[in-house]
């Protein structure tokens, strides 16, 4: 009965270690405003990525070899956000990052690509062919911007919703 009870203590005792062992090797974070910042760059430098492949006096080209540079920006920013630990156990603004990453190299890839070329045909055609290509120039354009405002304010909720949580103030 006795060995029964210690064989019993030793076993929880090795199941309560190998619980609370971490075996996870991802980039852990003690302050909140460094997981934040560490974020939030990355997103700013998606961001930055963004502008240069819509600045089309830079030539179409130019902007297209952006676009493929925002797509790699894009999965090494995944792999880095992967590559970290949830804080405290949240990882909702990591996920919701993750989420605008995806976004963004969508866009790279397909969105932005599509209005390039679009425009690259406008600015090749004659008056009366752009005349009656200007509104799907625009329309494309105003999409983009319009679902990047969607899911940039996503990132904004989630992050004012994990500030809270987390008792940080976001300046921005």
């Amino acid at each position: 009965m006795k060995f029964g009870f210690i064989f019993s203590a030793v076993s929880a005792l090795l199941l309560v270690t190998a619980c609370n062992f971490n075996n996870d090797n991802r980039k852990s974070f003690d302050d909140v405003v460094k997981y934040n910042d560490f974020i939030v760059d990355h997103i700013n430098a998606l961001d930055s990525a963004y502008i240069l492949a819509l600045a089309t006096d830079n030539g179409i080209d130019v902007c297209m070899k952006k676009c493929d540079s925002l797509v790699g920006l894009c999965d090494q920013t995944a792999m880095d956000f992967k590559g970290i630990q949830p804080y405290e156990g949240d990882s909702s603004l990591t996920m919701q990052a993750l989420a605008y990453t995806q976004f963004m190299k969508n866009n790279g890839e397909k969105e932005i690509k599509k209005l390039l070329k679009l425009i690259e045909k406008y600015e090749k055609a004659s008056i009366e062919e752009q005349e009656a290509m200007v509104d799907e120039v625009q329309t494309s354009a105003e999409n983009i911007d319009k679902n990047y405002e969607i899911e940039i304010g996503k990132v904004d909720k989630v992050q004012k919703k994990f500030s809270a949580k987390h008792n940080y103030t976001v300046i921005k």
